[in-house]
């Protein structure tokens, strides 16, 4: 059930003055009761509530049913007069309009259905009488204390509401609760409850919750938390303090690391406050030791292929010294800055390096802005721009770049760029169609406009596959899901073929997310079930692919022949030596 309709059917229900009993349930830390406090805060100023007594109560660490009716006693409310609690003033009035307490705690003893509900204690016995035509909010029914049994709550709840004419609402999240507790309230489900939802927000819905701020910073961290999907806010928060505490360590170093450090650190307090939702630490740590992903991983599990497909996506290859030292910050809850420091100025040298190579745009002011006689110093300072900055260098860029290397005798060049251009862009169809690009009646080279018109027409068989791979990251439906099911191996082959850098990554990481869903459809599993087995048939093209497959746990066998290859490289070596 989308947000919307979660908030829909909370106000639906404080509007009802029937006694009725909502159930929300969803994960640690989504939202759920702060999505129903505000739901009930715009009701109440709205006055679209259907009954004025308000009662909130957790149950974290209640043991007994006495301590339950008291708990929602003691917590009540009027919401027409704003927060009035209940005291030993209100109880006073109500017994001294029946008798005695001893007179009342006789009489409601007598009564079976009380007495085995509600318990003995007299104090607890009378002020739980008074709770009647009100709003109950239970929250946190997992973390009840141990004596506390799920179904006596359940009845208690079922008392409630046939009984005292109460609408409770029961807040949870079930997948926490173990085995004899999760079977009664499965079983008492249908019968206590009237209206059952589950809230699932998108990460966009909870880091807008937990991420108020619109600086840099903030902005970034809202961006890391939907990349790597996260929806528990205070994780969330606790991602905030860290980076708040190392914006001054890293205030004089390039303003880009400060962006590196954000986000190593979103992904490290995520593996940290959730371990059965995130890669782990030790996964991460692992990294390290492996830059480049050549190490053999013949065990790798289908969960840690999962996990370096997202991680390739997100952004994140391998561990250096400085997410070392993050890392440590966020198990000990403080950075130590000697450290920080001492380990961010490597990651700094790089990163000014890089830099100072120049972009693509910077290489083409030499011709811009001179008028001197340096032409062999601008086509070679744009050839050398060209291959680095291959990836970032837009159709019209190159028709540019081509034309003018053309034009000042140096057609062989150009056509060397052109060949290296079409070798290192795979996107889809859409890209090369210059009929669909916005842009493409610009590009005007005849051999340009020839190359993209033939890579166009190769990718097209492809396209299909490889636009759902990219299109189903967190939501599917069965169209999509059916047609990856049952699409030959070889077209995700040659999908997987046709494609590089973060289209590829995004693709792998979407097909081998369902090896992270609980309870998985036949369909689910075939689905990076014949990813892994197109990515074997590519491994077995080359050593090299062989290497690249590895890490999403594709395991190839050498030949009969690898061994005197082997040998031969083991001996290279030693001569190299």
């Amino acid at each position: 059930m989308s947000v919307e309709l979660v908030k829909e059917e909370i106000s639906e229900f404080l509007g009802r003055v029937e006694p009725e009993v909502l159930c929300i349930r969803g994960k640690w830390g989504v939202g759920k009761t702060y999505t129903w406090a505000k739901r009930l805060e715009e009701a109440q100023k709205s006055k679209k509530i259907g009954l004025q007594r308000y009662s909130y109560v957790s149950l974290f660490g209640v043991n007994t049913l006495d301590e339950l009716k008291f708990a929602i006693f003691e917590n009540v409310i009027t919401l027409n007069e704003g927060v009035k609690k209940a005291d030993l003033a209100t109880l006073d009035a109500y017994v001294s309009k029946l008798g005695s307490w001893r007179k009342l705690t006789r009489i409601a003893s007598s009564l079976p259905v009380i007495r085995n509900v509600v318990g003995t204690d007299a104090t607890s016995l009378v002020s739980f009488m008074t709770i009647r035509d009100q709003i109950i909010c239970i929250d946190d029914l997992e973390r009840r204390g141990q004596k506390l049994d799920v179904g006596d709550v359940l009845g208690l709840i079922s008392y409630l509401r046939e009984q005292r004419n109460c609408k409770v609402v029961l807040i949870l999240n079930d997948e926490q609760l173990d085995g004899n507790n999760r079977r009664d309230f499965e079983r008492h489900l249908e019968k206590v409850v009237d209206v059952s939802v589950v809230y699932e927000p998108p990460p966009e819905v909870s880091v807008g919750i937990a991420v108020v701020g619109t600086d840099p910073v903030s902005q970034d961290v809202r961006d890391r938390c939907v990349a790597l999907g996260i929806t528990n806010i205070r994780v969330m928060k606790r991602i905030l303090r860290f980076t708040a505490a190392i914006q001054p360590i890293l205030k004089d170093y390039d303003p880009d690391l400060l962006k590196i450090a954000v986000s190593s650190i979103t992904l490290f307090a995520w593996s940290h406050d959730q371990p059965e939702q995130a890669p782990s630490l030790t996964f991460l740590k692992g990294k390290t030791m492996d830059t480049f992903g050549l190490q053999s991983k013949d065990d790798l599990s289908p969960e840690e292929a999962a996990w370096n497909s997202l991680l390739e996506v997100f952004g994140y290859t391998w561990t250096d010294d400085l997410d070392l030292v993050l890392m440590d910050g966020i198990c000990d809850g403080y950075f130590d800055p000697e450290r920080v420091k001492k380990a961010a100025q490597a990651v700094h040298d790089r990163v000014v390096a890089t830099k100072a190579d120049g972009s693509f745009e910077h290489a083409w002011r030499s011709y811009h802005d001179s008028f001197g006689d340096n032409r062999d110093e601008v086509l070679d300072g744009l050839h050398e721009s060209f291959l680095k900055n291959v990836q970032y260098i837009s159709p019209t860029n190159l028709n540019g770049t081509v034309r003018l290397f053309k034009e000042l005798g140096r057609a062989e060049q150009a056509k060397e760029l052109l060949d290296y251009y079409m070798a290192n862009r795979n996107e889809d169809r859409r890209f090369f169609d210059l009929d669909e690009n916005p842009f493409g009646g610009i590009v005007d080279d005849e051999d340009v406009r020839a190359a993209f018109g033939e890579r166009a027409a190769e990718v097209e068989e492809t396209r299909d596959l490889a636009a759902i791979m990219m299109a189903i990251k967190g939501g599917w439906d069965e169209g999509q899901l059916t047609a990856l099911a049952t699409a030959p191996v070889d077209e995700y082959r040659k999908a997987f073929k046709s494609h590089s850098g973060q289209e590829l990554r995004r693709m792998l990481a979407n097909v081998f997310q369902f090896d992270r869903v609980v309870n998985a459809s036949d369909a689910m599993r075939e689905v990076p079930r014949r990813a892994r087995e197109a990515l074997k048939q590519i491994g077995s093209e080359s050593a090299i692919n062989a290497r690249r497959v590895a890490r999403f746990g594709v395991k190839i066998e050498p030949a009969a022949d690898d061994g005197v290859a082997v040998v031969a490289e083991q001996a290279a070596v030693e001569v190299a030596k």
